[in-house]
């Protein structure tokens, strides 16, 4: 359940927008994100990467930001630093996606935003979440492969 000033769910939205030149620059590969979107107001997204020959989807998770911590000379405590991530040419962490991209090109995958959140919990719940809705690990094509490159939810692995 998306709660409405925490969450913007983009595929009950139905914001179906094509990237356009203008918006490579700005958003990277990604599409579905609101004209109105600005990186500073969310903590991340969750995502589907489909490649349009086969069908074949992976969902996953992006930070669009990094937080680390960085010592100071004469301070006790950490300096917390944020800095933009590489949101916008990220691919996934899935090896064999990676492979596929790399051999094929971007432009035969379909590179969708599905769900914007405010928080790490709710970027992570909310991936969890659409994983198992949409039966990552089990799911089938017509054609008896499966349908999604996720082999884990959570990092727990399955076979």
């Amino acid at each position: 359940m998306c709660i409405p000033h925490m969450c913007v769910d983009l595929l009950l939205s139905r914001r179906n927008r094509k990237v356009d030149k203008y918006d490579m620059d700005k958003y990277g590969h990604w599409n579905n994100l609101p004209d109105d979107f600005n990186p500073d107001d969310w903590f991340g997204f969750v995502y589907r990467i489909t490649r349009e020959a086969t069908g074949r989807k992976y969902i996953g998770k992006k930070q669009i930001h990094s937080y680390r911590r960085k010592k100071v000379a004469g301070r006790k405590n950490r300096k917390r630093v944020v800095s933009e991530s590489k949101w916008r040419e990220y691919t996934g962490s899935c090896e064999g996606l990676n492979k596929e991209i790399k051999e094929l090109g971007k432009e035969k995958f379909t590179f969708e935003v599905l769900k914007l959140c405010k928080t790490k919990g709710e970027l992570t719940f909310s991936e969890v979440e659409y994983q198992i809705k949409n039966d990552v690990l089990t799911a089938l094509l017509e054609d008896g492969n499966r349908e999604y490159y996720n082999s884990n939810i959570m990092s727990r692995w399955f076979s």
